[in-house]
């Protein structure tokens, strides 16, 4: 890798997984963003073998080596102070970014100087999205938008201003993180990139949603340890923002023509909704339609679960394949 300074540092906090840190790693080597760029991964005192194969990386891999296990938050900030980019790119590491990732990021921040935080199109394996920002909905929580969409659909396709992106694949100028102090090490493996993308506009920055950066990410493949926190991320979250935030799900259908009211001279109002978004429940009772079209989604919701585990266990074997060869 080229010495001199990067204009991005993209920063990975791993645990555990090294099957899925060296898939990631790879492809981000193979394919390299053409913006100049250091990879600088976080071994969060990882159990298993990411020692020894982020070691066979060599030079290529700027590595920070934890102690002991203190999670995403803490981590991606440890990360940071290692880091010598002007932009800090925070990536998971059980994601596969396509070709043109990071310059599309670097791009749009560049033409929005006002932006705080630039997050992905995040994808399943099929296809499907996973991410293309953060709701916020009338329970006052922080969604997924157009999960389960297809990857090309035009409202997925759209730049927009958002409160909130995921962290799993996002960029922060520098300056900003260091003003508003980086992720609050309070939460655990949780909410914490919702938390900072909140603080961010408190602060004036704007949070966009970049379509163009595309990523595959193998979500719930190392989660187990976030979903033990979540119950505790959640409180906090709440006793913070839920009294601030503003639900705004609606917004972003109406706006995207997936939500149409029509006003007559009388009641009922008239509803068109995509059933993409929502079925049609009347006095407790779903249609036959809403009934096929929730199994289906189940199933694929499945399929998708066993086609990410059967993907990690592939990875896993090919790495075993390679130590044994050794």
């Amino acid at each position: 890798m080229a010495m001199e300074r990067p204009s991005c540092s993209i920063v990975i906090p791993v645990y555990g997984n090294a099957a899925l840190t060296r898939q990631c790693l790879r492809t981000l080597l193979a394919e390299p963003p053409a913006v100049a760029h250091e990879i600088v991964v976080v071994d969060d005192a990882s159990p298993d073998g990411t020692p020894a194969m982020l070691a066979g990386f060599g030079d290529t891999v700027r590595v920070v080596s934890l102690s002991r296990n203190q999670g995403f938050a803490a981590a991606c900030n440890r990360g940071a102070a290692e880091a010598r980019g002007d932009r800090l790119v925070f990536l998971n590491s059980d994601t596969v970014p396509r070709p043109g990732w990071l310059d599309a990021l670097d791009e749009h921040a560049r033409r929005h100087p006002r932006a705080g935080a630039v997050g992905a199109k995040l994808l399943y394996p099929d296809g499907s999205v996973q991410h293309a920002g953060i709701f916020i909905g009338l329970d006052r929580l922080p969604w997924n938008l157009y999960v389960g969409f297809p990857g090309d659909h035009p409202a997925v396709c759209r730049p927009r201003e958002l409160q909130c992106v995921t962290g799993a694949c996002f960029l922060i100028p520098r300056a900003v993180f260091d003003t508003v102090g980086g992720f609050d090490e309070s939460f655990r493996n949780g909410y914490e990139d919702v938390d900072l993308c909140l603080r961010l506009r408190d602060d004036g920055f704007e949070v966009h949603y970049c379509p163009s950066c595309v990523v595959i990410h193998l979500e719930g493949a190392s989660g187990a340890e976030r979903q033990r926190a979540t119950g505790d991320n959640r409180a906090l979250y709440r006793g913070r923002w839920a009294h601030r935030v503003r639900p705004d799900a609606f917004d972003h259908y109406r706006a995207d023509g997936l939500l149409r009211i029509t006003y007559p001279d009388m009641y009922p109002l008239r509803i068109d909704v995509s059933p993409l978004v929502a079925g049609l429940e009347i006095d407790g009772e779903r249609n036959e339609v809403d009934d096929l079209i929730a199994d289906r989604t189940r199933r694929r919701n499945e399929l998708r679960e066993e086609n990410t585990i059967l993907r990690v266990a592939a990875a896993e074997a090919a790495l075993r394949g390679e130590r044994g060869r050794r």
